[in-house]
């Protein structure tokens, strides 16, 4: 045998060996005291006839031990890889524990959108997005954040972004820089836009608006759109610049509408009452 496979095997038994491993009489090979499954096993006859008798295995208890061990690893790097995406998703918006199961009301607003998490794999592959619009504070952003969350749980990539923030930074880079920006808007998942009409309303906000939302369009990736404006002014608007975007978002996007009372205002007068109340004693 050759000498430097023989110091191998011999390293390797050395690891794998126990004081209660035994010698099973019927077929002697090494077995595990503690789960009595065999920590060796025979060589192919053409190799034992060159010398190579026995060869070590893992017994039972070996091999679920190192499964533990890859499925720690596995999960440490699956937390890991999801923290990242979290922290690259929500740059400037607290949504990172926006979630559909700490929903104080579960809207029918809110059900489709979760919804839409749930068959995101169809979804994706067909590029379809969805525009949410209604009124202020009525949850458009905060269902958009829930689907974020969701997607990030199953390691999809998310960038959530608020549209005059992209207005704002696109004004402020030229050439390159505003190419390499463009880019990080094209390439995560899904794309959400937070607030279309928040931008100013110029003719460059509008072509810069145009220009993301047909590029995205253009990748075949989702996106959702969460807006103020009405669904029936976004389909007969008079503006040529505006109907290009409300087309473009409505060729892909499905609409589903947000109304009902103002959660922000309520929130609010929540708070209000509650501070009173401290001050009050």
């Amino acid at each position: 045998m050759n000498p430097i496979f023989t110091k191998m095997v011999d390293a390797v038994e050395a690891a794998n060996a126990a004081p209660d491993d035994y010698i099973n009489a019927s077929d002697g090979l090494k077995y595990c005291g503690k789960c009595r499954t065999p920590k060796e096993a025979f060589f192919p006859a053409d190799l034992q006839a060159q010398g190579f008798t026995k060869h070590p295995v893992m017994c039972k208890c070996a091999a679920e031990r190192r499964e533990r061990k890859e499925a720690k690893r596995r999960e440490y790097e699956r937390m890991s890889h999801m923290t990242m995406l979290r922290s690259e998703a929500f740059h400037d918006m607290p949504a990172a524990l926006w979630r559909f199961e700490s929903a104080a009301v579960t809207t029918p607003q809110l059900a489709k959108a979760r919804g839409y998490a749930q068959n995101w794999d169809e979804f994706k592959k067909a590029g379809i997005g969805r525009l949410l619009f209604g009124n202020v504070g009525t949850g458009k952003s905060y269902a958009a954040g829930c689907i974020a969350n969701a997607l990030i749980d199953r390691l999809e990539s998310v960038l959530f972004v608020g549209m005059s923030d992209v207005v704002n930074r696109m004004q402020g880079n030229f050439g390159t820089d505003r190419d390499h920006y463009m880019k990080s808007l094209m390439r995560p998942d899904l794309l959400i836009l937070d607030d279309l009409g928040a931008e100013r309303n110029t003719s460059f906000g509008k072509e810069r608006v145009f220009d993301v939302v047909d590029k995205r369009l253009l990748t075949g990736k989702p996106m959702i759109v969460t807006t103020n404006i009405p669904l029936s002014v976004m389909k007969q608007a008079a503006d040529l610049d505006d109907r290009r975007i409300f087309d473009r978002i409505l060729e892909v996007c499905v609409p589903i509408r947000f109304d009902g009372e103002n959660f922000r205002k309520g929130n609010a007068s929540a708070n209000i009452k509650k501070a009173a109340e401290m001050l009050n004693g």
